[in-house]
């Protein structure tokens, strides 16, 4: 997690990490597209977007990257 600029606003999963600040200027949600296992959603995409951490389906994820380089603003984190 050293990445991430402003601990504050980070939500942190088992090993996921989501620098939430940064998802309010998100434009195009390519975390959620991104993600073939289906790991993360975008709420509030009509007003302030937030992505998170699908309930229950963390432990399916292959630790592949395909989302934290898909995401322009660097706010996905893996462990």
């Amino acid at each position: 997690m050293s990445e991430a600029d402003n601990r504050d606003t980070i939500e942190s999963y088992k090993f996921h990490h989501i620098e939430s600040s940064k998802c309010a200027q998100c434009k195009d949600f390519s975390c959620e597209e991104a993600c073939f296992r289906g790991i993360y959603t975008v709420i509030n995409k009509d007003s302030i977007p937030k992505c998170i951490v699908v309930e229950d389906r963390e432990d399916r994820c292959v630790k592949c990257h395909i989302c934290t380089t898909a995401c322009k603003l660097k706010v996905l984190i893996i462990d």
